[in-house]
């Protein structure tokens, strides 16, 4: 074995070298992971697979696999180790292989990979060479890259999320509140990440709707009031319009919401925005109280406070649903993308043209673009596509015209079915999606 470390490195040679002289270049592992048990090892054994190096422009010899090897050896202080010198390669195949070698033997981490990902992307390396050399999909890929463009998703990695979960975290970023809560999410139940995200998401946009007619209100005149004077129970100062009445010639006529100086802006069951006009300090402005014929439900006690829970009960789960049809159907469009068919496909679909034809009776082409997207009907028509597969969309397609943000209660024909296939194949419920599986 050679010991001459000045030796040619055009072609491969293996050397002999002191660990302290050689350079360990910038790598892709951000902690070398030096324990104090292979500490021991490399004291008593040495080093016992070469490292692979190569020599700079200024003499150096520079480490290019191997790093965790010889910051062992120098610190269990070896007089040389071995070395195979070889010639020097773009920083770009360097990063490249350095993936490679890493995720064969102890594995990278997620932020190693990552910032191996964005290395190579800085060098000018296009998301499909790069997935090309490190043995990734190109999908994965261009995943990290979004993730690295985000501060927040590149901070998330270092808790122990994946590059997905990070990704996800990264649509929420400036909602500490949000992040934190799918943070939890992940690290506890991961599969119920997407429809957490789902879920916050839809609320986001709620409190955006809310927000703008809020403002628009404002510009208006009116005073935004925190609760809905129109509910029952409502104990604020404010008055419905519908309760009040103005002096006319003819006798006292009922206000409009022209007549109102405050509101209250929400949402009902359906997500829609909806304004509750009412009227601060009305005796002054002339008003009187007027019987209508909430007084009289009103004389009764109101509602319950179980059938207040019941009613919060169902704001919850059809929005929920809401929520979780965007996974669900993301999760659809994904098993229609392969290139066979799941697990008993073929059953569930003769079970659903013998048990339930007038369902599939639908626009087969709709009901196609439904489960599939706008491309479904050219996808079903191409001589590649999987016969049993444009099946399976049209079947599926028929069930999720039939459901929607009610279907937790009154669950649509063959809805149940439906999902427990679906989980079957792959799929998380959502929790509100649980009460329609038959999976008891």
């Amino acid at each position: 074995m050679s010991e001459n470390p000045t030796q040619s490195t055009t072609t491969p040679a293996l050397v002999e070298l002191d660990p302290s002289t050689l350079t360990v270049d910038t790598n892709v592992r951000a902690d070398a992971g030096l324990t104090p048990a292979f500490v021991a090892s490399v004291r008593e054994h040495g080093v016992l697979v070469p490292v692979v190096a190569h020599r700079g422009e200024d003499g150096t010899v520079k480490v290019l696999m191997g790093q965790r090897r010889t910051l062992a050896a120098v610190e269990a202080g070896q007089a040389t180790i071995p070395v195979h010198l070889v010639a020097t390669p773009e920083e770009a195949d360097r990063l490249a292989r350095q993936v490679v070698e890493n995720d064969q033997r102890t594995g990278l981490t997620e932020t190693d990979r990552a910032e191996a990902i964005h290395q190579l992307s800085l060098l000018g390396v296009s998301p499909t060479r790069i997935a090309k050399r490190v043995g990734v999909a190109k999908t994965t890929v261009e995943t990290t890259l979004a993730v690295k463009a985000n501060a927040t998703a590149t901070e998330a990695l270092a808790t122990g999320l994946t590059i997905d979960q990070a990704l996800v975290l990264a649509q929420f970023d400036g909602d500490d509140e949000a992040q934190e809560q799918l943070t939890a999410v992940a690290l506890r139940s991961p599969e119920s990440l997407a429809h957490e995200a789902s879920r916050l998401k839809a609320s986001r946009e709620r409190a955006a709707l809310v927000a703008t007619a809020q403002a628009t209100a404002t510009e208006r005149g009116l005073t935004i009031l925190d609760r809905n004077p129109a509910a029952w129970g409502y104990d604020g100062d404010a008055v419905a319009v519908a309760e009040l009445a103005k002096p006319s010639p003819t006798g006292p006529v009922a206000l409009t919401e022209e007549d109102a100086n405050a509101v209250y802006v929400g949402t009902d069951w359906s997500g829609e925005v909806v304004h509750s006009y009412a009227v601060l300090d009305w005796k002054s402005c002339g008003y009187s109280r007027r019987r209508t014929s909430g007084d009289y439900g009103a004389a009764g006690g109101g509602m319950t406070e179980e059938q207040k829970a019941e009613r919060r009960a169902v704001v919850e789960n059809n929005r929920a649903m809401e929520a979780a049809q965007v996974v669900r159907r993301e999760f659809v469009a994904t098993l229609l993308s392969r290139k066979t068919p799941p697990k008993d496909a073929a059953r569930f679909i003769a079970a659903r043209i013998t048990g339930h034809a007038y369902q599939v009776g639908h626009n087969i082409v709709e009901s196609i673009r439904m489960a599939k997207g706008e491309d479904g009907p050219a996808w079903a028509a191409k001589r590649t596509t999987d016969p049993t597969m444009v099946a399976l969309a049209a079947v599926i397609g028929c069930i999720e015209a039939d459901m929607d943000r009610g279907s937790w209660r009154n669950r649509p024909s063959g809805a149940g079915e439906y999902l427990t296939a679906l989980i079957g194949w792959g799929y998380t419920p959502a929790d509100v999606e649980r009460l329609m599986a038959d999976t008891k």
